[in-house]
């Protein structure tokens, strides 16, 4: 019994040597370093400096998983923060188109224009877990303004 115990005892040391080796490699690593703190500015929601990091990171060591998963998912939240702000530009266009007395046909047809854009743009974004609940339920409300206003001006035209 006491020989597996020293046994045990020098397997512990053994794995706990080879964990702080490992951790150490992680701390120290300046791939791994900045893709720590790529997914920090990820979880802080600023998607930009974390793709530009984790990008970085990813061309210092390919085999860097971590950055690489940071990189989609900031590339995929990047994706839904545009939508958000093109939708937003396209909205108060069509605001100050609305707010004329009378919309000429042509500026009608560039609303519908405006609206087939931003719903095919939806249609084609890829929501996953990871990415902002409150980013992809905005860009669900831009997707139905359009949504109603392409069938309205669907019907009017």
């Amino acid at each position: 019994m006491a020989k597996s115990i020293k046994r045990y005892k020098s397997w512990a040391l053994l794995t706990l040597f080879f964990l702080l080796f490992m951790g150490s490699y992680f701390a120290f690593n300046p791939s791994y370093q900045l893709s720590l703190e790529s997914k920090y500015y990820y979880a802080m929601g600023s998607y930009e400096k974390a793709y530009d990091l984790s990008s970085e990171a990813y061309e210092m060591e390919p085999y860097n998983r971590m950055a690489r998963s940071v990189m989609v998912q900031s590339k995929y939240a990047l994706r839904y923060v545009n939508y958000n702000k093109e939708s937003e530009e396209y909205l108060e266009k069509i605001r100050s188109y609305a707010s004329q007395d009378k919309i000429s046909l042509r500026e009608q047809m560039r609303i519908k224009m405006m609206c087939d854009i931003m719903i095919d743009k939806h249609n084609k974004m890829q929501p996953t877990i990871l990415i902002d609940k409150d980013l992809v339920k905005e860009a669900r409300e831009n997707y139905k303004k359009f949504k109603k206003l392409h069938e309205n001006l669907i019907n009017v035209l």
